[in-house]
């Protein structure tokens, strides 16, 4: 940004945020009073991306691709001439793929893109008509590079800042309010590259920190960070304040509110993000440094999930056995979610869809080494969150611990491995005991 330019606010508005578009004009309208800049970032509209994957899934079924094209030009009424020849694109990339063989990861995320382009137009045209001066940005366009691995690229920030600044230092010169598409940039090779689902969080901490912003707001419906689940927890409360390692193992730990992702930007460039519900804009979390003396406590799980056993003669005293586990699962392409281990024994927690890779991959060790595989056994994460958790392991109730498959600890979070059927039951148990409350 220009020395005389205040850095702008980034305001992201999800997917279920842009329902209606006269609270998110308010919203904005409030946000550049006083002449303060506000770069716009925006997901797609609620249920437009699951059409899009319903389409990929489906690459020869013309008559399902029109019916989707059909209601997601539903789903973006009042397009101006641009927003118009945008859905004439997404038709033709679906002729393109309806003729040609199963679409490549970069094709689906050419066509996954489509979603935050339409919704970055048609925001946009609602804005104008409101009197308000909003120019649609697409991220690839402008310049938001990433890496190659397509479906869950990385931003390239070296690459991106130049064209980034370059670009929406522009329009915000001219007065303008850039509406910029979330959730995608454009790759290394050159070629349009998703970030994943939930990834125009981490687009809009992404752009917060190369345009030099002081403070992202990550605006969501109805959502907030609260201490648990509250389907699970119906008392679960709100959190005001989290340090960028407490919010980034929820987000790693299950807690959907924010892609894993979004907090690295936010911490190397010491910009403070707020997560701020539309609804009701006094639900906020704020996310920045951690404070000495701040407790927060927070329960999520993780499910459904896998536990595999394996006993390894010597256990882990066998030089290289946790290297040769992994290696082997490595190769097959299988996530290990968590890792317990003792002396002799190994329990590997993993996605339901890479436990049968996993058994196949390890069973040549109950031949060549003696070792005895069991499972697989339905268990879930369940973990608490919060800045000095060790302290809290002599205060871990009875009920969350009996029965428990495994145990691990670090200084900001405690996982469990429970038996699936149990739990609820120790979500709530883990709440009333560290963070008050919740029913029994």
């Amino acid at each position: 940004m220009s020395a005389r330019t205040a850095p702008p606010l980034v305001l992201k508005f999800g997917g279920a945020a842009l329902a209606d578009p006269a609270p998110v004009l308010a919203r904005i309208r409030a946000a550049r009073r006083g002449g303060r800049p506000v770069v716009v970032v925006v997901s797609a509209r609620a249920r437009v991306t699951d059409r899009l994957l319903e389409a990929a899934r489906h690459p020869a079924d013309r008559a399902r691709h029109r019916r989707i094209l059909r209601a997601i030009e539903e789903d973006h009424p009042g397009l101006l001439e641009p927003g118009r020849r945008q859905i004439e694109r997404l038709g033709r990339l679906l002729r393109e793929i309806e003729s040609g063989a199963s679409p490549d990861p970069p094709t689906i995320d050419r066509l996954l893109s489509q979603g935050e382009r339409i919704a970055a137009h048609w925001l946009a045209g609602h804005l104008r008509r409101a009197g308000l001066p909003a120019v649609p940005v697409e991220s690839d366009h402008l310049g938001l590079i990433t890496d190659n691995a397509y479906g869950a690229s990385c931003i390239v920030f070296e690459r991106s800042r130049a064209p980034v600044r370059r670009g929406l230092s522009r329009v915000l010169a001219s007065g303008g309010v850039p509406v910029v598409t979330g959730f995608f940039g454009r790759s290394l090779e050159g070629r349009v590259a998703t970030l994943g689902r939930g990834g125009s969080d981490y687009a809009a901490a992404a752009i917060g920190a190369l345009l030099g912003s002081r403070r992202v707001e990550l605006v969501k419906r109805q959502v907030a960070v609260l201490t648990a689940d509250p389907r699970e927890v119906p008392d679960a409360r709100p959190i005001p304040a989290l340090s960028y390692e407490e919010a980034e193992e929820l987000a790693q730990f299950g807690a959907r509110v924010l892609h894993p992702l979004t907090i690295e930007p936010a911490r190397a460039h010491r910009l403070v993000l707020t997560v701020r519900s539309l609804d009701d804009p006094r639900r906020a979390t704020t996310i920045g440094p951690g404070r000495p003396g701040r407790r927060n406590r927070a329960i999520t799980s993780l499910r459904p999930l896998h536990l595999v056993r394996l006993r390894v003669p010597g256990g882990r005293q066998r030089p290289g056995i946790v290297a040769d586990v992994a290696r082997r699962l490595r190769t097959g392409g299988v996530n290990v979610v968590q890792l317990f281990t003792s002396s002799a024994l190994l329990c590997l927690v993993l996605e339901p869809g890479g436990t049968a890779t996993a058994l196949r991959t390890l069973r040549s060790l109950t031949t060549d080494d003696a070792a005895v595989l069991e499972g697989p056994v339905p268990v879930a994460l369940v973990t608490v969150i919060g800045d000095g958790v060790l302290d809290d392991l002599d205060r871990l109730p009875a009920e969350a611990v009996r029965g428990a498959e495994g145990l691990s600890a670090t200084p900001r979070a405690l996982s469990l491995a429970v038996p699936a059927r149990r739990r609820t039951r120790v979500v709530r148990a883990l709440h009333r005991s560290l963070v008050g409350g919740g029913r029994r």
